[in-house]
């Protein structure tokens, strides 16, 4: 027999072990991160992780998409293939080792595959890589269809794995409730049999043997239903593709029109540049052409002035004489700057020529105006006439050149 204390220390034993292990563990405590596998662009009422976005939100593995009524989703992933999502579409993205997997619920998902894109309409399992485009539509609880817009788009049964291939154009209604699948919509409607055949003890009168077990009004419904969805989720992916493209060409194009516009404004106003220049170095050499007939007319006056014993004028005539030669020697060397910028047309450089060239032509000019006033003032023999002629100013284009 048990003493009364031991009996009390197995109880409380017992509802320990009892409580910690029967305790329920959350989620939380064994969560990871989850990875951003894309994003998702919303026109209309969108739902993501239940949530109604505005207009783009970030796509975690395991995220849920919803479409309400008037609502499309975009979802680019991260691997480049996108899906695009019909009003009242309700969908889950995962993804796995193999790659991006759509879960649908309801509705009509239009996709173009990159690499390894699966999408669940189960019992079905609709695979497509390669740039393969197509849609998936949930008709009905008990149907849905898939067609293939481009490439090859692969349905497998994840219950018989029996599975099958569609090329561009084709597509399959799908048994979702018996796991069947029928033809072509194309080629079941241009097999659908006129009158029906002598009832038979197993198939009742008006259905047909087989497949999805409907009369022939009920695969007429089936079929332009199926039609007017693939029509309409194709002429949508189409509409979107198409609007996407235009924009991207669009904005491609205005922009290489503004690279185009700003080229030329950049050529033409270095063509600018360089033809002015080439005008500051026109006038520059006839700077320097005015003071080689001047230099030439002062040493002829030096000689006059010599032999006339006029030492005042030969005083004067020796100053001017050596400011004529720095004049030369500043003229030479802008000369070598305004070479260089012929070649490059660089806009402050040739800005900051004009300036020197402006400066150096009215030293010029003052130079000529005092040689001729000594000539006038001091005639005699050999004394130069005061015929000596100052420089007019360069034609420059002022808008190209901000002086």
């Amino acid at each position: 027999m048990l003493t009364s204390d031991l009996r009390r220390l197995v109880a409380v034993a017992l509802v320990l072990t009892t409580t910690f292990v029967t305790m329920p563990l959350s989620a939380a405590d064994f969560s990871t991160p989850r990875p951003v596998i894309g994003s998702v662009s919303a026109v209309g009422p969108v739902d993501l992780r239940g949530v109604g976005i505005l207009q783009e939100g970030t796509l975690f593995a395991g995220d849920s998409i919803r479409a309400r009524e008037k609502g499309y989703a975009k979802v680019l992933m991260g691997t480049g293939s996108k899906i695009e999502l019909a009003e009242k579409t309700d969908v889950k993205v995962s993804r796995d080792e193999q790659g991006v997997k759509i879960a649908m619920n309801s509705g009509t998902v239009g996709f173009t595959a990159r690499t390894l894109l699966r999408i669940d309409v189960l019992p079905f399992e609709v695979t497509a890589t390669d740039d393969s485009a197509g849609n998936v539509a949930i008709m009905s609880s008990k149907s849905a269809g898939v067609r293939a817009i481009s490439g090859k788009v692969t349905v497998r049964n994840l219950k018989t794995s029996e599975s099958f291939v569609l090329m561009k154009g084709q597509e399959r209604l799908l048994g979702l409730t018996d796991g069947a699948h029928s033809a072509s919509l194309a080629e079941l409607a241009s097999t659908i049999p006129g009158p029906i055949p002598a009832p038979r003890p197993q198939t009742p009168a008006g259905k047909t043997g087989g497949g999805l077990a409907m009369d022939s009004g009920a695969w007429l419904a089936v079929i332009g239903g199926a039609a007017v969805a693939g029509i309409a989720v194709w002429g949508l992916v189409v509409a979107l593709n198409n609007r996407d493209d235009i924009k991207d060409l669009t904005s491609s194009v205005d922009k290489l029109t503004g690279t185009i516009a700003a080229n030329q404004a950049a050529n033409a106003a270095a063509l600018k540049n360089i033809s002015n220049a080439i005008a500051i170095a026109n006038a520059t050499s006839q700077q320097q052409a005015a003071l080689v007939a001047a230099s030439a007319a002062l040493a002829q006056a030096q000689a006059a002035f010599t032999l006339s014993g006029n030492a005042s004028a030969n005083t004067q005539a020796t100053t001017l004489a050596a400011q004529v030669a720095t004049n030369q020697a500043a003229l030479g060397a802008l000369q070598t700057r305004i070479q260089g910028l012929q070649a490059t047309g660089d806009a402050a450089g040739v800005a900051a020529a004009l300036r020197d060239e402006e400066t150096l032509r009215a030293i010029v000019n003052t130079l000529i105006t005092t040689i001729n006033n000594l000539f006038r003032s001091n005639p005699g023999p050999g004394v130069p006439s005061p015929s000596l002629g100052t420089v007019a100013p360069p034609t420059v284009a002022s808008a190209s050149v901000p002086v």
